[in-house]
């Protein structure tokens, strides 16, 4: 609710498609006690969604793969 804050939930500025903060300047008031873990927790969990957002465009072969092709390719050569 842009009334209530300038990002959302996902700590991305209303408005905008791009622009993320991850920082203290998100909360929407001031806390009495040190917010390191809170903050820690909030980086977390924008790097979470900010990979969920990226992840249909990474293309990055998998090691797996690769190593069951290989064992096929020996088992194959084996048999």
């Amino acid at each position: 609710n842009p009334a209530m804050g300038v990002v959302d939930e996902h700590c991305r500025v209303h408005g905008t498609d791009n622009l993320y903060i991850a920082g203290s300047s998100v909360f929407p008031t001031a806390g009495n006690h040190a917010p390191t873990l809170t903050l820690i927790a909030l980086a977390f969990r924008l790097s979470d969604h900010l990979e969920a957002q990226l992840q249909p465009t990474l293309s990055v072969p998998s090691l797996s793969l690769a190593g069951d092709q290989a064992k096929s390719e020996q088992e194959t050569r084996s048999a």
